[in-house]
């Protein structure tokens, strides 16, 4: 396994782990203000997103592709910086205005990207 395939591996299970202790603190340990709803969307991104990026280092395993890999790091990128913001906002009640749009831009760019690897020969 090439090291950019074990570290998108890596970050996945990585984000799988904390997409799990993310759900956990959100259910026991943090007062939500009114904002479970917020937290649990990012949370459910969280995990479709690791599990994605498991399964797209998988296939990155076998068939290399620089488009491909772009798609995933601004899926990872993305994740990241969508989902961080929320857990923020929520946790420390600061607002980032235009963050988790970014993000959430960032991982459908992403996606595209993917999409755009799978309809090439």
């Amino acid at each position: 396994m090439n090291a950019s395939v074990r570290n998108i591996a890596l970050v996945g299970a990585v984000f799988s782990f904390l997409a799990v202790f993310q759900a956990a603190l959100g259910s026991h340990l943090i007062n939500m203000n009114g904002l479970a709803g917020i937290w649990q969307t990012a949370s459910q991104v969280h995990m479709f997103n690791a599990a994605a990026l498991i399964g797209l280092a998988a296939l990155l395993a076998i068939r290399d592709s620089v488009v491909l890999k772009w798609g995933v790091w601004m899926i990872v990128s993305g994740t990241a910086i969508f989902c961080g913001s929320i857990y923020v906002h929520v946790i420390i009640g600061q607002v980032f205005s235009g963050v988790a749009p970014v993000g959430g831009l960032l991982m459908m760019a992403g996606w595209v990207l993917v999409v755009l690897a799978f309809l090439r020969k």
